[in-house]
């Protein structure tokens, strides 16, 4: 056999295993909803619910919520729909829209609700536990100032200082996210830089976890990245059009969530649900989505004007020495290829992404099929992808990197 492979012009490529040891692993989402329940929010529930059963989150946060009424449809008509699993936090009417998260009970503590003041609107503070292993993170919601101009600028300053502030003041080591639309348009914003830079104390600098650094506006390099608008025209809900062009919801962290101990940050997780990098400057189901079912991006179209963001965290991280398990035939590829993987008693699901060499996410796959699963080319062009594999089972999640180059 392998002199058979090394005389064949089709090969098997192997992936490297990295064992991941998780006793717990969460789903964060943060999902602008465009002032909900108003903007005919009611015809927009149908729509949450088919987002939200896809994305499967344990943790939802969420921006431009306006009401304990929103709160309450939001949670029992979209999240607990067919059943109890999700409790929500008390709804905190700031200035404007605000900020809210719902939680699986069986999964999360909520430890402390706090709002903090800006020159706009409040920045909402969530201390929260992982029940299964007793540790401990902070979630921040924020909602920035929007539009572009100086003016904007510099009240979106004013909020990134009031946050950065705070952050610094935490002790050193300590896990957070900050999450949500900070509507800033490009990387050498102030705002941004006041967040990420490094001062002289970095206690509360944040990183992003694509490292996506550059000017998104209106750029298709950063195609992949943006999550604002969903739609090319305007709806009736009064939510903005233009396509998507604009990386106004992200999420970012604290350095010791890059940490192997404790909680860690899976990076390959972070997802903005609906973009296959294929639809800059135009709406999420338009044509082909090579990223979400058909039903899916129809109501990412319909739910709201901004895309959802997800990242797992999960609670044990640990590395073992590399093994070489698993093989993808053939590499290079011209239609398809298929990807075998190594046996697991207790599979559950396999998640299969391939990144380009900008490292924009460009494909993505699941299969309920333990034992392998084909990946198609589709609309993808001749080069170098990089092939990330994610195996779900009972207990454990298993994570594989490769490369696959895709010929004529």
């Amino acid at each position: 056999m392998r002199k058979n492979i090394q005389t064949s012009a089709l090969f098997f490529s192997t992936l490297i295993f990295i064992h991941t040891i998780s006793a717990e692993t969460i789903t964060i989402v943060t999902y602008n909803i465009l002032n909900f329940p108003d903007a005919f929010g009611s015809q927009r529930i149908d729509d949450f619910r088919v987002v939200i059963d896809y994305i499967e989150p344990d943790i939802v946060v969420i921006q431009e919520i306006q009401s304990q009424t929103g709160m309450n449809v939001f949670l029992d008509s979209v999240l607990n729909f067919t059943g109890s699993a999700f409790e929500a936090v008390s709804f905190n009417d700031g200035p404007d829209t605000d900020n809210g998260l719902f939680f699986r009970s069986d999964k999360i503590d909520i430890l402390s609700v706090r709002y903090i003041p800006t020159v706009n609107r409040d920045i909402a503070e969530y201390k929260l536990r992982i029940i299964g292993s007793q540790q401990n993170m902070y979630v921040f919601s924020v909602h920035f100032k929007a539009s572009q101009g100086p003016t904007n600028e510099a009240i979106r300053l004013e909020e990134a200082t009031v946050l950065r502030n705070h952050l610094d003041s935490l002790t050193t080591g300590t896990n957070f996210l900050v999450l949500g639309d900070f509507n800033i348009y490009y990387c050498d914003e102030v705002a941004f830089q006041k967040l990420t830079d490094s001062l002289s104390n970095n206690n509360g600098q944040l990183f992003d976890p694509l490292k996506s650094i550059g000017h998104w506006h209106e750029n298709s390099n950063y195609a992949s990245v943006h999550s604002q608008s969903s739609r090319l025209e305007q709806l009736q809900d009064g939510g903005a059009g233009g396509g998507l062009d604009d990386r106004f919801d992200m999420i970012l962290c604290s350095q010791s969530l890059f940490d192997s101990t404790g909680l860690f940050l899976l990076v390959d997780s972070y997802t903005t649900c609906g973009n296959d990098g294929n639809h800059f400057n135009s709406s999420v189901n338009d044509g082909y989505n090579q990223s979400v079912p058909d039903n899916v991006a129809n109501a990412l179209f319909y739910a709201s004007d901004h895309l959802p963001i997800f990242v797992n965290i999960t609670d044990d991280y640990q590395y073992d020495e590399p093994e070489v398990v698993i093989q993808i035939w053939p590499n290079p590829m011209e239609t398809e290829a298929e990807i075998h993987f190594p046996w697991f008693d207790d599979f559950q699901q396999a998640e299969i992404t391939l990144t380009n060499i900008l490292g924009q996410r460009v494909y993505t796959t699941h299969t309920n099929d333990p034992l392998s699963c084909t990946i198609r080319r589709e609309n993808l062009p001749v080069g170098i992808y990089f092939v990330h594999l994610k195996i779900e089972t009972k207990y454990n999640v298993y994570h594989f990197h490769t490369k696959l180059a895709i010929i004529k």
